[in-house]
């Protein structure tokens, strides 16, 4: 059984849980089978990316509004980005944390980011570089260089289409085929599409030609689409949480579809100005972006968190020390892990056949790829870290190991205080990775005692739970 057997029937998912025995024909203990269903490759990296930054650019970039939609009437001639600079947009967001950049290559005005033979309403004619630069292309390439991934946003609806065209969408689908064509092929392998699925209804696309095409030239890129292509792109499909912004605790990523259940994780997005396109608004203040990455991020998933060029073509500078600020915090977090400590130790009351590959401590040596496991029977789990004396936490860092499935339907957390445990949290799913934090920061208000030990309990699991993080946060500076 492998990471490719994605879709099962929504009654027999629950039965496949598939841990059969602990030990191997060879006297081994046996890794657990993986709990359908998982994710796909390119659903497992996008995971791992944890957030990756969102640019709207093109017309309305320079037709500032508080309304980030064009008309499609807007002049191309307007257009002209004279300092554009691919590098520093890549350097704002490496300096951010940010794993990879997704392009608006086209947003709802149709004006294309790039030198399309499918229509005059693209760069080719601005007075920018004379009608021969290329935004995409040297974004490509600038992400490349500076070792982050990329992704194409590519707007289903077109204004300038509509427009331009005395029965608006006729002939659409072809049109709009031809142009994801285009940049799918042109560009090298790139990491995620995003389908805007604003009027997707309306229009006459063949989305499953269309899947069929992103299958055979991107194989490795995700969708994020709104529900048009997942039934065609089950194991790297990515849905729309319905709203901008956080969303709540206890994401699962299984979802049941047609009488199957698949893997298919919320994609948010969210403003880190005011507007998607650059208006002169500053950057949000770092309290706020922390509750975006906690609720997001700290809830399993991974965002698109948008800051977006001003008419120059570069990233303010003052949004440049906002996102330093951010990655500092962020670095921060994770880097205080009191489980780590010298004194620290870390054991269970429950491991897989007592092999030492599924001990405790593999929730505290910073390997996302090892992880503390229970035999196949044993689908609760209590793990126990002592501090070595009393100590200050701000929180707790919980990661499952999720290549081999979402199993965990309720854990706790305790805290040893004045010699007896103290339930401090309890939460249902955890995912991919959960982040608890104290209340100046945690959208969820929740403060611990000082402590010398504490505790993680697997209270109720689909399957023998896998647990590849257990952090105890010390104090972290704001």
């Amino acid at each position: 059984m492998t990471a490719r057997m994605l879709i099962v029937p929504a009654i027999a998912g629950l039965a496949l849980a598939a841990c059969s025995i602990s030990l191997a024909a060879d006297g081994q203990t046996q890794a657990p089978a993986p709990f359908l269903p998982v994710p796909g490759d390119a659903q497992l990296k996008w995971h791992k990316a944890e957030y990756r930054m969102f640019i709207h650019f093109g017309m309305k970039t320079f037709y500032p509004s508080s309304n980030h939609k064009g008309d499609g009437k807007e002049d191309p001639a307007r257009f002209n980005p004279e300092r554009f600079d691919a590098n520093q947009w890549v350097a704002a967001a490496k300096a951010g944390g940010f794993e990879g950049i997704v392009l608006t290559t086209k947003h709802h005005d149709g004006f294309c980011n790039w030198p399309t033979q499918t229509t005059e309403h693209s760069v080719r004619a601005s007075p920018w570089k004379n009608g021969q630069g290329d935004i995409v292309g040297e974004l490509v390439e600038a992400c490349r260089r500076g070792g982050i991934t990329f992704g194409f946003y590519v707007s289903l609806i077109d204004d300038n289409y509509a427009v331009t065209h005395a029965d608006r969408y006729a002939g659409y689908g072809d049109f709009y085929y031809d142009q994801v064509k285009e940049i799918s092929t042109q560009y090298g392998p790139i990491d995620e599409y995003w389908f805007d699925g604003f009027k997707a209804d309306e229009l006459k696309i063949d989305y499953q030609k269309l899947a069929g095409m992103i299958k055979e030239e991107q194989p490795g890129a995700v969708v994020y689409d709104s529900g048009t292509m997942v039934r065609y792109l089950p194991d790297r499909s990515l849905a729309w949480p319905g709203n901008h912004g956080g969303l709540k605790p206890d994401q699962s990523y299984r979802r049941e579809m047609g009488g199957e259940v698949i893997w298919y994780p919320n994609e948010p997005s969210l403003m880190l100005q005011g507007n998607w396109f650059h208006n002169g608004q500053p950057i949000k203040d770092l309290e706020q972006i922390k509750q975006y990455y906690l609720t997001t991020t700290g809830y399993g998933v991974t965002p698109l968190m948008n800051l977006s060029p001003n008419q120059d073509g570069l990233i303010d500078e003052a949004s440049v020390e906002g996102l330093k600020a951010f990655k500092d915090w962020v670095d921060a977090l994770h880097a205080n892990d009191l489980s780590r400590g010298d004194k620290a130790q870390v054991s269970a009351d429950s491991v897989r056949g007592d092999d030492p590959a599924y001990a405790a401590a593999m929730v505290a040596d910073g390997d996302f790829e090892t992880y503390h496991a229970t035999d196949d029977a044993v689908q609760t789990a209590s793990i126990e870290v002592d501090l070595g004396g009393v100590q200050e936490v701000d929180g707790f860092i919980i990661q499952e190991y999720i290549p081999l499935g979402q199993r965990i339907e309720s854990y706790s957390i305790e805290c040893l205080v004045d010699g007896r445990w103290k339930k401090v949290f309890a939460g249902k799913t955890i995912g991919y990775k959960r982040i608890i934090l104290e209340d100046y920061a945690s959208a969820e208000g929740v403060s611990f005692p000082p402590t010398s030990k504490v505790r993680l309990n697997i209270e109720s699991a689909l399957a023998c739970p896998l647990i590849s993080t257990f952090q105890v946060v010390g104090a972290v500076q704001d």
